[in-house]
């Protein structure tokens, strides 16, 4: 009597039955966790967000917020919204190439992906749910922001609220699709994911300073609207935002219907990629993930980014090779040069922070009241950003003593030396921001206060990179009515660097912009705050080694 073979599909809907009914108490507690999840997200949400915008709301009912500033980001919103939309999808394509859409556990990974069952069943699921889960926050987060269009002077909330609603929700599934493509293909992305984030992060980077010039400016050609308004299924998403805030989108209708189609079939292609990714990949992403958790629950945040740069950054190459150095004295300068070369994204996410920081120091004199201290202290903010990406190639050191074993500096002459490239290149890029500002006409005197203080943002950035593992007698904390305070005694702990430089700089700076005029104690005092920070970077330094 001839055999018949088992159908796939049978079995595994036979096993995957079993395996719910097993695990019926495990996901019933899922539930109740994803349920207090969101019920802290909501109440966070109506305790903080929804304060602000009903404050967003009446500020825009009694015109006290509009203001050039205002009605310039409504004129650049043609260009503004695409490039967010855009900028949005490519985050999350990035990011799927060390966690993805496609995420299972490593159960799941080692014993039904090596067994005989059909892929679909296991893989299609958590995908929609990663779209799911996506599309909801896009669609909250692109509301807000099209809500808080109402304050700068749009004449309703309602349109404006479901056009950016509809934006977000639009670039989180073709970012999630995307994604299932990224992990899909990759080997392609280990052999050319470098250059092909590069490229398309160049362009949204220009796209992204063009329309933030064209803000500050507060007028652009009609043609460049047009063109980034019709460029691709990001500027067809944000159409509708731009006709309901009466921008110039007269074809909304059609590229609402071209982005809908569109993002059909984006889905309908991460569908049939998914069902291809590879058990190594599957496997690989679940193991990261399960450190990424592990290290991010003990408060380890050092370790939890140790596991991504073996994803991020495979087969990295140096852009430019850097000659052997022929002094001893250039050794460490050396690495830390080529180490940034070889992590050429560093730089250019430290290149967009400092250009974030300049252009936040020159709008902020525009501004009135809270709203300069504000962008004083985003403008810091960014340029300690910019002072961590550099500073990279000192964290990693740190991560194990014996790379600088080999050494001729006591730990702390080596923070020092490690603090060299990155102030020389955070001064060069703050003062070339300074003087291009000045050429267009927005020369500011807390643009020199901006680059005297990038020293003091090294020294902090150095004093995180040696920081070390957080101390059990911090995460122990005392109790006290209010709680526990070992939450917020490591969030200090890990803080204390940035917070240091900025509550005795950011004083400096907000003078500056409010007075307008320039003495030498402004230049002088970040001097030597960043004097103290290197010294405590120092001292940081020789504690971790002596460990």
């Amino acid at each position: 009597m001839p055999m018949v073979a088992a159908d796939p599909a049978s079995h595994t809907a036979r096993t995957l039955a079993h395996l719910r009914a097993l695990r019926s108490d495990t996901r019933r507690e899922k539930r109740k966790s994803a349920a207090f999840t969101l019920y802290a997200i909501a109440l966070v949400g109506a305790a903080w967000g929804v304060p602000l915008l009903i404050s967003a709301a009446k500020a825009g009912r009694a015109d006290s917020h509009r203001g050039p500033l205002a009605e310039h980001v409504l004129t650049s919103l043609p260009l503004i919204a695409p490039a967010l939309v855009a900028l949005a999808v490519l985050l999350m394509a990035r990011g799927a190439v060390w966690r993805g859409p496609v995420l299972l556990d490593l159960p799941t990974v080692s014993w039904l992906l090596p067994a005989p069952l059909s892929r679909a069943p296991l893989l299609l699921p958590r995908l929609m749910k990663s779209a799911l889960v996506a599309g909801a926050t896009g669609l909250a987060a692109g509301g807000a922001l099209g809500f808080l269009t109402y304050a700068s002077g749009a004449r309703s909330w309602l349109a404006p609220t479901a056009a950016g609603a509809w934006a977000g929700a639009v670039a989180a599934l073709t970012g999630s699709a995307a994604g299932a493509v990224v992990e899909r293909r990759d080997r392609l992305m280990a052999r050319h994911g470098a250059r092909i984030f590069g490229v398309a992060g160049a362009v949204v980077a220009v796209s992204a300073v063009a329309s933030v010039v064209c803000a500050v400016r507060g007028h652009h050609p009609a043609w460049l609207g047009s063109v980034f308004l019709w460029s691709g299924p990001w500027g067809w998403a944000a159409q509708p935002l731009v006709a309901a805030t009466d921008g110039p989108a007269a074809g909304w209708a059609v590229a609402t219907a071209l982005t809908a189609v569109f993002v059909l079939a984006a889905l309908v292609c991460a569908r049939r990629e998914a069902v291809g990714i590879s058990q190594a990949v599957l496997r690989l992403r679940a193991t990261v993930a399960s450190q990424l958790g592990a290290s991010l629950f003990a408060l380890d945040l050092r370790q939890a980014k140790a596991g991504l740069p073996a994803l991020r950054e495979r087969g990295s190459r140096p852009a430019v090779r850097l000659p052997m150095p022929r002094h001893r004295l250039l050794v460490v300068p050396w690495r830390d040069a080529t180490g940034l070369l070889r992590t050429p994204g560093r730089l250019g996410w430290a290149a967009l922070w400092t250009a974030t920081a300049v252009a936040l120091t020159a709008v902020a004199p525009t501004l009135r009241g809270r709203a300069q201290a504000v962008a004083a202290v985003g403008a810091l903010v960014a340029g300690y950003l910019a002072a961590a990406q550099l500073t990279e190639p000192a964290r990693r050191e740190s991560d194990d003593v014996r790379r600088s074993a080999n050494l001729p500096y006591p730990a702390r002459s080596l923070a020092l030396w490690h603090a060299l490239v990155p102030g020389l290149l955070l001064l060069a890029g703050t003062a070339f921001g300074g003087v291009a500002a000045a050429l267009c006409g927005w020369g500011r005197p807390g643009l020199a206060v901006l680059t005297a203080c990038a020293p003091a943002l090294v020294s902090a950035a150095l004093v995180n990179s040696y920081r070390g593992a957080v101390p059990l007698h911090i995460l122990f904390g005392a109790e006290t009515p209010m709680g526990n305070t070992g939450a917020m005694q490591a969030a200090l702990w890990y803080l204390r660097g940035p917070l240091a430089a900025l509550v005795l700089t950011v004083p400096v700076l907000v003078a500056v912009t409010r007075s307008g005029t320039l003495e030498p104690g402004h230049l002088g005092w970040p001097l030597l705050v960043a004097a103290a920070g290197l010294w405590w970077a120092g001292r940081t330094a020789h504690q971790l080694y002596a460990r």
